[in-house]
């Protein structure tokens, strides 16, 4: 379980947001609870604030690196017809629900704050009250790739696009020393595309593909037709029509897809507005984990992305213990 520090002076725990990168919060958790050394408040943007609500609703670095692991992250992507997303979101809501047991934020172990961003006031969002699982979809719904959550009359999306690191939030709640795991702030500039064997983000588009394809079929050929004729007709479909070839060409070939594009665009934004937010922050500690050739969508390697975040937190730790007045 996570546990409360006892000491007089607050830490605070700021987790960005960086998709699959934001599993390196585990292993700067898993270094941090290695010397005793526990959070009192925490803050969390995107993939930062699903880590820090499941830590907060009690779970242990090492339950947070099994539910990473265990996770089959293909089945909880329930893609739509895109109109203002590509994923509907509501199976990793419900995730995400199980996963935080259905919590009230006033029944967190540790103060937890979220943040997301109101399409309708244009404003940034520090949720802190209601459901736990209801304001992490809308911290994590990356414009374009999901879409936005409604809460009461307003609409949400993912905070990364005005607060990547919530070290702001964290001193507000009373932080005395801040850390602030910031997730783009070493990020390098690709000059070219990364070409895997299979990757998730590949599986994903060819997940999409299918689903429409199926959705079109079920369109023209409704399951009220007589099953010879409608079988018969959705097999010359497949074989002869343009659409369905078109469709079956692209799941088959590594063609840059249209979510990859819009969230490479958001990527490059939000790494911009962190670099300038971090640059002349107050900040007591910075942890920038160095990823190398690890992507955002690189949700298979939790192992290797945990390991990044236990090496960047452990070249802090003497220095925070000083702080801390930990011996």
């Amino acid at each position: 379980m996570a546990k409360k520090r006892g000491n007089k002076i607050k830490l605070g725990l700021a987790l960005g947001a960086g998709g699959a990168k934001g599993l390196a919060h585990i292993g700067i958790l898993k270094v941090l609870h290695k010397h005793k050394i526990y959070p009192d408040y925490l803050a969390g943007t995107s993939m930062g604030s699903i880590i820090g609500a499941l830590y907060a609703s009690g779970y242990s670095p090492k339950e947070l690196k099994e539910t990473a692991r265990t996770t089959n992250w293909k089945k909880i992507v329930d893609f739509t017809i895109p109109k203002a997303g590509f994923i509907q979101g509501d199976l990793i809501e419900s995730k995400l629900k199980r996963l935080v047991q259905n919590k009230d934020f006033s029944e967190l172990d540790i103060p937890l704050r979220v943040v997301s961003y109101n399409l309708d006031t244009h404003e940034k969002v520090v949720i802190s009250k209601g459901s736990v699982s209801r304001s992490l979809r809308a911290s994590i719904s990356i414009p374009g790739i999901f879409t936005p959550i409604k809460i009461d009359k307003n609409h949400f999306i993912d905070g990364a696009v005005v607060d990547p690191t919530p070290f702001d939030v964290v001193k507000e709640m009373g932080a005395e020393i801040v850390i602030a795991v910031d997730l783009f702030n070493k990020a390098k500039t690709v000059s070219g595309p990364v070409v895997k064997s299979k990757s998730l983000l590949s599986e994903f588009r060819e997940m999409f593909i299918v689903q429409e394809l199926l959705n079109i079929k079920n369109y023209i050929f409704p399951d009220r037709w007589p099953g010879f004729i409608k079988k018969t007709l959705r097999w010359a479909f497949d074989k002869f029509l343009y659409p369905a070839k078109v469709l079956k060409i692209l799941a088959g070939k590594e063609l840059p897809p249209l979510a990859q594009v819009m969230y490479e665009t958001i990527n490059v934004l939000t790494n911009n507005l962190a670099r300038e937010r971090m640059k002349n922050a107050d900040i007591d500690f910075k942890i920038s984990p160095i990823f190398k050739n690890l992507t955002w969508s690189d949700f298979d390697k939790t192992e290797e992305m945990i390991k990044v975040g236990e090496r960047a937190m452990n070249q802090r730790i003497p220095e925070l213990k000083k702080k801390l007045g930990i011996k």
